[in-house]
C-alpha cells in the first residue's frame, strides 16, 4: 500500500474540508469530493473517515496499477469501507467500468469493500443544503444564555417547530436559527435533515428524549 499526497494542480479544482469529526483538514480533487464530505461529516452511521487513504495496486490488461481510492470510512459497527466518486457521466464509459471491477476486486482481498458514488447520491437535496449549513456553525463551542434557554423551552415543549419557539420567545429568526444551528451542531438538539430546508417550518427536539 503506498500514500498519495494531493498538490496543485492546473487541470483540476483542489477545495479543503475542515472536519470537526476527524479533528483535521482534508484536500480533496473536486466539487463533487467535497460534497461528499458533508455527508461522511454528519451522517450519524459513520464514525470516522478519511479523504484519499492509502492506496493500493490492481490488475488490468496484465501490469499492476496503483489506484487510491476517494474516502476510507469507518462505520458504527467498525466496519471499513473504501469509496470511489464519480460523476454519474463518467461511469458509462466501459473503460472505466472494467477498471472498477478489478479495483472492486483487489479491494476485497484486503478485507474491505468499495462502493462507487455518484452525484445522484451525493447533492440530494434539501440534505445536503442543511448539512452546508450546519457546518458554518460547527466549532462554537461555549452554550450561551440564549442557547440554554432553548434548551429548556423545547425539553418542556418536546417535539416543536422553530415557528412555535420563535412565537414564545420573540426573536429575530435569523438569531434563533443560529443558535440552534449551533445547538444541533453539538448534538444537543435534533432536526429531521430530509425533511425539509432548515428553517421556520423545521421541528425539532432535544437529543435523547
Amino acid at each position: 500500500m503506498y500514500s498519495r499526497e494531493i498538490g496543485h494542480s492546473r487541470v483540476k479544482n483542489i477545495f479543503k474540508f475542515a472536519s470537526s469529526k476527524m479533528g483535521t483538514v482534508y484536500t480533496v480533487e473536486s466539487a463533487l469530493e467535497f460534497d461528499t464530505c458533508f455527508h461522511l461529516e454528519y451522517s450519524p452511521t459513520i464514525k470516522s473517515f478519511e479523504a484519499q487513504p492509502f492506496g493500493f495496486k490492481y490488475d488490468f490488461g496484465e501490469k499492476s496499477l496503483p489506484y487510491t481510492p476517494d474516502f476510507r470510512l469507518t462505520n458504527n459497527q467498525s466496519q471499513e469501507q473504501f469509496i470511489e466518486v464519480k460523476p454519474l457521466s463518467k461511469t458509462y464509459c466501459e473503460d472505466f467500468r472494467a477498471r472498477f471491477i478489478q479495483r472492486k476486486i483487489a479491494a476485497e482481498k484486503l478485507g474491505v469493500g468499495l462502493i462507487l458514488v455518484t452525484e445522484e447520491q451525493i447533492r440530494v437535496n434539501p440534505i445536503l443544503n442543511n448539512f452546508k449549513l450546519l457546518h458554518r456553525y460547527t466549532g462554537f463551542q461555549s452554550i450561551t444564555p440564549m442557547q440554554l434557554t432553548l434548551l429548556k423551552l423545547v425539553q418542556r415543549l418536546g417535539l416543536t417547530s422553530i415557528k412555535e419557539v420563535n412565537l414564545r420567545l420573540k426573536l429575530p429568526l435569523g438569531e434563533l436559527l443560529a443558535n440552534l444551528l449551533s445547538l444541533i451542531c453539538r448534538g444537543m438538539m435534533n432536526t429531521d435533515i430530509a425533511a425539509q430546508e432548515f428553517g421556520s417550518q423545521s421541528q425539532i427536539w432535544v437529543c435523547g428524549e
